[in-house]
């Protein structure tokens, strides 16, 4: 495998310091890993300075696949996940078939490794497939944000739904979408994110993720 550097940066005073380091990985000497659902392996690090010297406190070089065509995500930044943590989000934009989806990936230090916290569809349209006589034109998104509650180590993610959807089922009248809201919050425990509620409608996407881990 190739490694190379996805994202850094620093958090804290210049005397007491962490570095993040995400890298993506691809097959070495590989010209034909440029498909659509190649996606590199992502790794993270997280790196404290003490001493004088560079300190590894978490690590895990697969994490998780993002990207598409043997290139990775591009949207990656710090977020502040507690008081006094921080975890790295990414947002995968992917494209095909006329539609377009996001997907949030929260990649959280924990016991000196690097895990998944939480990985939700956050966002899904159709605009290069959709025709108003025939296949319904919808697009929705989930807005993000990190809340205090009880435990002020770690916040709560809430996901706000909004926007429109594919009808699922046929009280919807044909050629039309319909409109979706509703609110997911996860909580931190043990190193991933559950969610601890959900209120308001489900997407097409979801009842059919839903669908397929009954089956599995």
């Amino acid at each position: 495998m190739t490694v190379r550097v996805l994202f850094h940066s620093f958090v804290g005073e210049s005397v007491a310091r962490s570095l993040f380091l995400v890298t993506y990985a691809v097959p070495s000497n590989d010209d034909t890993y440029e498909c659509h659902l190649c996606a590199p392996v992502i790794g993270m690090s997280v790196f404290s300075w003490s001493g004088g010297k560079w300190t590894m406190d978490a690590s895990n070089r697969a994490v998780t696949f993002a990207g598409e065509w043997g290139k990775p995500p591009r949207h990656v930044e710090l977020v502040q996940i507690g008081s006094h943590r921080t975890a790295v989000k990414i947002i995968d934009v992917g494209k095909g078939n006329g539609e377009t989806t996001a997907i949030l990936d929260i990649l959280v230090p924990w016991n000196h490794t690097v895990k998944l916290g939480l990985q939700r569809t956050i966002a899904d349209d159709d605009k290069g497939l959709c025709d108003p006589t025939g296949l319904p034109c919808y697009q929705n998104h989930r807005t993000i944000s990190f809340a205090p509650h009880d435990d002020p180590e770690y916040f709560d993610i809430e996901l706000k739904l909004s926007g429109t959807d594919l009808p699922l089922n046929d009280s919807t009248p044909h050629g039309r979408s319909r409109k979706v809201s509703g609110l997911e919050i996860f909580r931190f425990d043990n190193g991933t994110y559950r969610q601890v509620s959900q209120d308001g409608d489900r997407t097409f996407f979801d009842e059919a993720v839903a669908k397929r881990k009954t089956k599995d």
